[in-house]
C-alpha cells in the first residue's frame, strides 16, 4: 500500500515537472512504466526517466496500451505493447518495425522476456507473422501468469543489449 502510495505522488510530482520540460527523450536507455490491469476496469500510471508521466484509465476487457512513446532501438523501433488477461494467461501484443531486413522475424533483432516476481513466466503461444507491405508489424505472445499478487514485467532487448521495460499489475 505505501508502495502504490509513493509511486502515485512520485508520478503527480513528475507530471508536473514534464509540464515545464517539454523535452521527449524517448530514446532512454532505461525506459521503465508502471501499470494496471483489471478484467471490469483499469487504471495506467507511468514513470519513465526522461521525466515524463500520465495517467489513463480503461475500462473493460479490451487491451491495454501501455507504452505512452515509442521505444527505439538501433535496428527497430516498439511502437506499442499491449496486454489482456484473459482465462488465466496474458496475452501481449507488441508492435514493432524493423528498420533494416524488413522480412526477417522478430527473433533476429532482440527477445521479450515476461517476469512475474522474478521468474520468467512460460509462453504458451508465439506468434510473429511476416505480411507483405506491412511496415508495422505485430508479435502476439501468450503467457501462463502466477497470480494478480504481483506484477508482470514486459523487457524488451535487442541484440545489442539495449534493454527497456515495462511493468502492470492485474488486479
Amino acid at each position: 500500500m505505501k508502495k502504490t502510495t509513493i509511486l502515485l505522488l512520485s508520478s503527480a510530482f513528475l507530471l508536473l515537472g514534464g509540464c515545464t520540460n517539454n523535452s521527449d527523450n524517448s530514446e532512454s536507455k532505461n525506459d521503465v512504466t508502471s501499470s494496471s490491469v483489471s478484467g471490469t476496469a483499469s487504471s495506467k500510471s507511468s514513470s519513465k526517466a526522461s521525466g515524463n508521466s500520465s495517467s489513463q484509465a480503461v475500462v473493460g476487457d479490451d487491451d491495454m496500451a501501455l507504452l505512452n512513446s515509442s521505444w527505439k532501438y538501433n535496428k527497430f523501433t516498439v511502437h506499442q505493447i499491449e496486454a489482456e488477461v484473459d482465462d488465466g494467461q496474458v496475452e501481449v501484443k507488441v508492435e514493432w518495425e524493423p528498420k533494416t531486413e524488413k522480412k526477417a522475424p522478430f527473433a533476429n533483432f532482440g527477445q521479450v522476456k515476461v517476469t512475474q516476481n522474478g521468474k520468467t513466466l512460460s509462453s504458451v503461444e508465439n506468434d510473429d507473422d511476416i505480411d507483405e507491405g506491412e511496415t508495422i508489424r505485430d508479435l502476439d505472445l501468450t503467457y501462463n501468469f502466477e497470480g494478480k499478487t504481483n506484477p508482470i514485467k514486459i523487457e524488451i532487448t535487442s541484440a545489442d543489449g539495449e534493454k527497456h521495460s515495462v511493468s502492470f499489475q492485474i488486479q
